[in-house]
């Protein structure tokens, strides 16, 4: 019974082996909201662009 809870105990403290840890980029994680890379917004502004002269041209 008390290797049991040593047992227990052990598997509770342990600390996860950093051989089986998930790698990431080390950047924050975000809302979705704001996962938009730079060059993704630079785009969605020149796509907006595209939009407002096409409804400019069209009026």
């Amino acid at each position: 019974m008390l290797r049991n809870v040593l047992s227990r105990l052990r598997e509770w403290i342990a600390v996860d082996d950093p051989e089986d840890r998930i790698e990431g980029s080390g950047e924050a994680i975000v809302s979705p909201q704001h996962r938009r890379s730079a060059e993704a917004e630079r785009e969605l502004e020149r796509l907006g662009e595209l939009s407002d002269d096409h409804d400019f041209k069209n009026r």
